[in-house]
């Protein structure tokens, strides 16, 4: 698999309401979980990759805390932003799409529209290319 929706990208797929203080969505419980196991169907974690990108992962799975990179992918890191493999960005088309990202660039804050999307931009919910 090539890329992998980002969970932000799918939450926005469901409506969101708030019944006495809580969020709920408007399929139930078990289908989102089903939506969610769906999409992962198939996903490959690049486990030395995700290890080294994310040194507090890497470190915990060396102490003993995670048992791998695989397994906290999908137990915490997709639901915290964190990418699975290295995905490539189309920088014409994503600065095309994100003039925010090209306008940061252009300043200085940003190197490129991957080191944008690998930090943020996948956490944000953006594509990293036109699928």
């Amino acid at each position: 698999m090539k890329y992998l929706p980002p969970f932000e990208l799918i939450r926005r797929s469901v409506e969101l309401s708030t019944v006495r203080g809580e969020l709920h969505v408007s399929i139930s419980y078990e289908d989102f979980i089903k939506l969610l196991k769906t999409v992962f169907r198939g996903v490959d974690v690049d486990e030395p990759w995700y290890a080294r990108t994310y040194e507090d992962i890497g470190a915990a799975i060396e102490q003993g805390v995670v048992r791998s990179a695989r397994q906290h992918f999908f137990d915490d890191g997709y639901f915290e932003g964190r990418l699975p493999f290295p995905i490539v960005v189309d920088e014409r088309w994503y600065l095309k799409q994100n003039p925010d990202v090209a306008e940061s660039i252009r300043t200085g804050t940003v190197v490129s529209a991957q080191e944008h999307f690998d930090k943020d931009g996948y956490s944000e919910g953006r594509l990293p290319f036109d699928l």
